[in-house]
């Protein structure tokens, strides 16, 4: 009789037919294989969403940090223009009146309606 591979092969005994210890071995051993399949494919799994999760990461601190810049950037925008709008009262005062009072007449206008 010729040895018979486990995995691929059912072991025969005199007769023809598989016996029920070659056919137990062979089902322990598919048992084994899935196990030992399951287990890699848990793995890949678990290193791909790793890497996913450091990617995310990464894309959220650039984000974060690019949002930090555009804040800092509109705050130094605002103080200048405060400063710009401050000497501009600074060195014509009548004028930022009479505008401050035609704006407020114009809001007035537009509100009463």
């Amino acid at each position: 009789m010729p040895a018979a591979n486990s995995t691929t092969e059912f072991a025969r005994n005199g007769n023809g037919s598989a016996s029920t210890k070659d056919i137990e071995a062979q089902l322990q051993q598919l048992r084994e294989d899935i196990s030992a399949l399951a287990k890699t494919v848990a793995a890949v799994g678990n290193e791909k969403a790793a890497e996913v999760r450091g990617k995310a990461r990464k894309a959220a601190n650039e984000a974060a940090d690019v949002s930090i810049g555009v804040v800092e950037a509109a705050r130094e925008q605002a103080v200048s223009l405060e400063r710009d709008l401050e000497n501009q009262i600074r060195s014509n005062p009548i004028q930022s009146v009479a505008i401050a009072a035609g704006v407020g007449f114009l809001f007035a206008l537009m509100t009463r309606r």
